[in-house]
Formats: C-alpha cells, structure tokens, sequence
C-alpha cells in the first residue's frame, strides 16, 4: 500500500494504539479509522496486546476488528505492545513498527496514547515518516503514578514532543495542562474532541421501566450509573464509598456500575464491607449501553484523571444530567450548573452531596438533561470530528512541503 502508487493518490495514514479493547481510547480510535475518507486515505491500524478480556468485551473486540476488516482498513498485530514499561518487549515493538513503516512508507503515522505514543513515534521518526500526529487522550501526569514516575514520563513527553508535528487533546483544558507541564510549546496542540454515533443514541426507543425489569433493576426509586472500566484511576471506590451517604437521605436510590475489569471483585467486597449490596448493581460489559443509560436518571464519572470522559458523551446524548469530577478534560465538557455538577476528585462527601441535590429535584435533571442533550448534538459527532483530524492531516502536511 505505498504512497508512490501513481495511480492511486490517495495518502496513507498508519494509526497505532498500544490496546485495542472496549475502552474509550481504543473505541475513539476505532470510530476515526473507520470514518475516514476512502477518497482520500487509505488506513491502516496497529494494535498491540491487550489485557485479559472477559467474553463479552472479546465479542466486542472481534465485531470491531471485523467492521474495521469488511471498511477495507489493513490490520496489523504487534503482540509485544504492550501498556507496561518492558524495555526488551519495548525495544522489540519499536523495531517491529520501524520494519513495518518502512515497508508501508506511509505519508501520516497517528499514534494513540501514551505508551504506543512513544514506541510508535521513535518508530515513525527512524522511518523518517513525513507527518508524524499523537493523540494522548488525556495524559498521564497525575492520577496514575508516584511524583518520580509522573516526572520521568513528563520528561519523556518532552522530548517526543520535539519529534511530533502536532499533538491532539480532546479538550482545550488538555492542551491547557499539556502545556502547563511544559511539554511543548501551546502552538504545537490541537483541540478535536472525541466523537460518538449520535444515531446510536438519537434512533434509542425504549420505555425505561421495561429495561429496568429485564435489567433487574427496582421498579421504583431513582437509579445513579456509570460505565467504565473497573480500573483504579476511574474513582469507582469513591462512588460506592459515597453510596451510604446518599441512601441515607435517599434510601430507594439504587447504583448501577457498568463495566468490567481488574477491580471488579474488590469492587464487589467493598459493597459487601458497606453494607450497600442490596443498593449497588454490577451489569459487567453490555452492549446495549444507550438502551441500559435510557434507564438511567442520573449519570456519574468519578474519575480521577480523564481526558475527555467518552462516557460522558454518551450518557449526555442520551439526556442525561452528570455528576463528575473536576479533572482533566472534564470540565470542558460539563457545563456546571448548565449540563451538570463537578466536585473535586476522590472526595466520597462532595459527589454525595451533589447527587442529592439532584436527586431530590427533578425539574433541575430534566433541564439539565435536556441541555445536556443539545451540546452533544451540536458538538460531538463522529463524522464531524474525524473530519477535523482529516484537515490536521493536511494543513501539516502542506506545512512539511
């Protein structure tokens, strides 16, 4: 597929991703490589290896690597990317990528968070590929690490900014703190927010009392979700830890996590160990999440780092108010006191106290719903939004000229 082709002039774009799974990362990447112009590029993925998956989220995984498969997008499988820092497995994936581009000689490499982000720019770099874009979607600066590991990576940042021609945040607040850590220069950010099907969420009919039936959900009483992975940086613990304190005022409240991963199991004890069990619901991996957040009255994102919340998209389309944390991207996405309430992160008390104020006023949810609704299908389509990336492509493009 190389770009010299006369007869076909359309560009090649190689976008890497170290884990191709059910997370918001991987599913952003997923809807940018299967939107793009056919016209215009010819796509190719990169994924490395992810983590253990249950059934479910396989079975997802496999129907998007198949879609991907049947648009026409060429698959490639690098099993020694992987997320943790393993410098023989790293060294083997960078050489790996370096063979691979230069084979391909694509004209734009896009790498997708942080740890592809790095293997897959040096690779991009020694393969001496014209345009070179990273998409952090979020960072890593705090939320994840001690002080010393956060610092190192900021510094590793810094210098494959220097081999980066642009760098995509989802928010503006990204590029804000991007910048702010002294990874490059402001000018070098763009701002292009993640995307989602709107008519996914927009063709959603469904009467929320029969999904709550079929999900085994109380008839009666308001019902507080979230969707995530069950991963530390998510904040679930500080929900359920909040969990008591709203049922205290609120006793038909019911909380619905949906999601699976590492903590799930922990998750489950720490319900157990508050006596919330009878009040907390663990639905795993769906597939039908716009039918499952119809059913919802509240939504909430508890996180403790978060680049733009995809989640938070989702619930929003789909007319929901949000409860979440104040970090990251996250503000710039939640309008407080418009489409929802922040409160700071790992804080159990202030995430209750602002459920309750929404819980015990639903003109309030409805109005912010509704709002909520509108700024979502004014800003966040995934057409739209990849049609953004595509312009990046090419005013860099033009610039290297």
């Amino acid at each position: 597929m190389p770009d010299r082709a006369p007869q076909d002039p359309r560009r090649t774009v190689v976008h890497i991703i170290t884990q191709f799974d059910t997370g918001g990362s991987a599913m952003d990447t997923f809807r940018t490589v299967l939107g793009h112009d056919r016209h215009r590029f010819r796509a190719c993925l990169v994924y490395g290896q992810p983590e253990v998956l249950t059934a479910t989220e396989a079975a997802q995984v496999d129907a998007a690597l198949k879609e991907l498969r049947q648009a026409g997008v060429s698959l490639f499988n690098v099993p020694t990317l992987v997320r943790e820092i393993r410098p023989l497995s790293d060294a083997w994936a960078t050489v790996t990528l370096w063979r691979f581009l230069r084979r391909e000689r694509p004209s734009i490499v896009h790498t997708h968070t942080s740890k592809a982000g790095a293997v897959g720019r040096i690779a991009a770099w020694l393969a001496h590929v014209p345009v070179v874009i990273h998409t952090p979607h979020g960072h890593v600066f705090y939320g994840y690490y001690g002080r010393i590991k956060s610092r190192l990576l900021c510094l590793a940042e810094r210098l494959l900014a220097k081999i980066t021609d642009r760098i995509v945040t989802l928010t503006e607040r990204g590029a804000q703190e991007h910048a702010q850590y002294g990874i490059a220069r402001r000018e070098k950010f763009e701002t292009v927010p993640s995307g989602i099907a709107l008519t996914a969420f927009q063709s959603v009919h469904v009467d929320p009392v029969v999904k709550r039936k079929e999900l085994g959900l109380p008839p009666e009483g308001p019902i507080v979700g979230t969707v995530g992975r069950l991963v530390p940086v998510k904040g679930h613990s500080w929900l359920l830890k909040s969990v008591p304190l709203v049922l205290a005022q609120v006793p038909q409240a019911c909380f619905v996590l949906i999601g699976e991963g590492p903590l799930a199991e922990r998750l489950r004890q720490l319900a157990e160990e508050l006596a919330i069990s009878r009040r907390v619901m663990f639905l795993g991996a769906r597939q039908d999440i716009p039918e499952c957040l119809a059913a919802l009255d509240l939504f909430v994102l508890p996180s403790l780092n978060e680049g733009m919340g995809l989640a938070l998209i989702e619930a929003m389309a789909m007319g929901l108010p949000v409860v979440a944390t104040r970090v990251g991207g996250i503000p710039d996405i939640v309008r407080e006191g418009e489409t929802g309430l922040l409160v700071p992160p790992g804080d159990e008390k202030a995430l209750a106290l602002a459920m309750l104020s929404l819980l015990r006023d639903p003109d309030r949810r409805r109005a912010y719903g509704q709002a909520a609704k509108r700024l979502v299908d004014e800003r966040f389509d995934a057409a739209s939004t990849v049609r953004e990336v595509e312009q990046l492509y090419e005013t860099v493009w033009r610039e290297k000229q």
